[in-house]
């Protein structure tokens, strides 16, 4: 593993859907993998700025972030060399506005879905945990 750690910063956007039903914001890629808006931390930008940045550019909804969820690490092969890749993942909350998938980034969708449709149509476990974690902090703002 090369010791440069590639860095990107994302989240678990939330809305509520006009019937009041909570919906997450996902993206499907160039690789027809559903995941969560993530993109590279530009030189001089923190995380969070990077988030915001990455989900406006990739679905066209500008959120606010709420809190840290987690940070994720896995290794990434690229251009011949393995690398590690961390990536920091924001709670973020967003109106309930039509995404616009940036085909020329290479996303193909960007939809609002469940929790539950989210849960079954993430492609990587680790993306799946980000998410449950996000759903128990939105659970828990509800109750208070």
């Amino acid at each position: 593993m090369s010791n440069r750690t590639i860095r990107a910063a994302g989240g678990v956007v939330y809305s509520h859907a006009p019937d009041g039903s909570l919906q997450l914001l996902l993206i499907c890629d160039r690789y027809k993998t559903w995941t969560l808006p993530k993109g590279h931390v530009e030189p001089g930008e923190d995380d969070e700025t990077a988030a915001i940045r990455e989900i406006v550019e990739e679905t066209g909804i500008t959120c606010v972030i709420e809190r840290p969820l987690s940070r994720v690490r896995y290794p990434i092969y690229k251009r011949g060399v393995w690398r590690d890749k961390e990536v920091a993942y924001f709670l973020a909350q967003a109106p309930y506005d039509p995404p616009i998938p940036a085909v020329d980034e290479g996303i193909i969708q960007a939809t609002w879905v469940s929790p539950e449709t989210a849960l079954t149509t993430l492609a990587y476990a680790q993306v799946r945990e980000v998410v449950r974690r996000a759903l128990a902090m939105i659970k828990t703002q509800g109750e208070r």
